[in-house]
């Protein structure tokens, strides 16, 4: 009797290969982490430290548990530069993969529901799309680090202003939050530098709308004629940036251990600066451990939601949140279809950003749970408050890398737990949205509808 052979359908096949290709990117990172050439002198390393730095350059986090200047090698921080590199290409170009992997097997109705998914990608030119998107991620970096090299060559020698620039510029555009400037926390010693300040944060805002974003852009210079789905990422994006650096400047505007000692012009820079960080990128210029608590409460919704879909930003991406806040409005108007800009967007589309939304809220429950978990000694010593943790776990998933202070002091079980998180937070929303959509069938018959009580 011949034995049958199951075999996995394209898209689930795409899928795998995904989480498998990242995986395997972060074992490779890990094992040469462990090489004694990537540490400094007189740095000892474990695997779990590895593990999650790897991690956390790879799915582009930046959380890390030893300081990247004085820990690792100049090898170890090349090695850190290639996996950042890589990661960020990766989550940037998966998308278009998955699409060339999936289309060819599927029918014409979810060829066109992964079109969609995926942002409007043209199913025809794929490929032409891979290699603009690769272009596009070289050219921004290699701008940024000419940029960075001409403010960094006043502070360091010729080489030493080489390696900074290029690995700060790597760092900057994919998000990754990784720091390697010497006596400084992140980018603390820099607060009072708005030029560096702006090269990061334009870096950072151009990794996280999106290549297919920048090119409507570019395309399409008239407001009127923006794609829809442009025309949610900047506004949403522009709208979030202003509520997140308002509340961070009124917050911390008394606060002498953040803002309250700089000048004006130095509050707005930074609060401006970090409102950007906090969506995505995890740089920072002051100690949040040592924000107010109405800040840490702000941030993590920012951090939640994150950046444009096909980016290199993680969360859940403002595209879903600016979805789901037009259908409320549509609901809350009582209108039956939402409605933007004499365009309506599909029921399928809202339904799966629901879908994104309340699994995404359930994975952080767990995951801050289970952290709360492992650390329930530091928590019940009053090492650890409990809105550090809420914060840390959502740093992980979202793959910001802001942290509150806690992160080297996290316990090895509490640390693969942040680990699984920057993993599940960078390919989550991604594979859930393919999914979904992969999966939807149009039902032949529809059962008698029945109202429940809302409200």
């Amino acid at each position: 009797m011949r034995e049958r052979r199951q075999i996995l359908s394209s898209s689930t096949s795409a899928l795998v290969s995904l989480a498998g290709g990242f995986a395997g990117l972060i074992t490779v990172g890990t094992a040469l982490l462990l090489l004694p050439i990537s540490r400094a002198s007189g740095s000892s390393v474990d695997v779990i430290t590895a593990l999650f730095t790897a991690t956390s350059a790879v799915c582009v986090t930046g959380l890390v548990v030893v300081n990247s200047a004085d820990y690792w090698s100049f090898f170890g921080q090349a090695v850190l530069v290639a996996l950042m590199a890589m990661g960020g290409l990766g989550i940037m170009t998966a998308g278009l993969v998955i699409l060339m992997a999936v289309g060819r097997r599927i029918s014409l109705n979810q060829r066109l529901i992964v079109r969609d998914t995926m942002g409007g990608t043209s199913l025809g030119n794929v490929l032409a799309m891979g290699r603009y998107v690769i272009i596009f991620a070289l050219v921004a970096q290699a701008i940024g680090f000419v940029a960075l090299f001409a403010r960094l060559i006043f502070d360091y020698s010729f080489t030493d202003a080489l390696w900074q620039s290029l690995f700060h510029s790597v760092s900057a555009f994919n998000n990754a939050g990784f720091v390697i400037f010497e006596d400084s926390d992140s980018l603390s010693r820099f607060q009072d530098d708005p030029i560096l300040l702006a090269i990061i944060g334009l870096l950072i805002v151009v990794g996280a709308l999106s290549f297919p974003v920048i090119l409507d852009l570019y395309r399409r210079r008239r407001m009127s004629r923006w794609a829809l789905d442009t025309r949610l990422v900047i506004f949403g994006t522009v709208g979030m940036w202003l509520m997140g650096a308002m509340v961070f400047i009124v917050f911390e505007l008394t606060n002498d251990r953040t803002l309250g000692e700089l000048s004006t012009a130095q509050q707005i820079a930074n609060g401006a600066f970090q409102a950007i960080t906090a969506r995505t990128a995890g740089f920072s210029t002051i100690d949040f451990s040592q924000t107010r608590e109405g800040t840490g409460f702000l941030f993590t919704f920012l951090m939640f939601v994150g950046g444009a879909s096909g980016s290199v930003a993680g969360g859940i991406k403002i595209n879903t949140v600016m979805v789901l806040a037009y259908a409320a409005i549509a609901s809350v108007q009582g209108r039956a279809h939402t409605e933007v800009a004499r365009r309506e967007i599909p029921a399928e589309q809202i339904s799966r950003a629901l879908a994104i939304f309340m699994l995404a809220g359930v994975a952080m429950l767990t995951l801050t749970t289970a952290l709360a978990f492992t650390e329930r000694a530091q928590l019940d010593a009053g090492s650890f408050a409990f809105m550090d943790v809420v914060f840390e776990s959502i740093s992980a998933f979202g793959t910001v890398g802001l942290s509150r202070g806690i992160t080297p002091d996290i316990t090895d079980p509490g640390k693969l737990i942040l680990t699984l998180a920057m993993y599940v937070g960078r390919l989550g929303p991604l594979t859930i949205a393919l999914g979904l959509a992969l999966h939807e069938r149009r039902p032949i018959y529809r059962y008698a509808q029945e109202r429940v009580r809302i409200g």
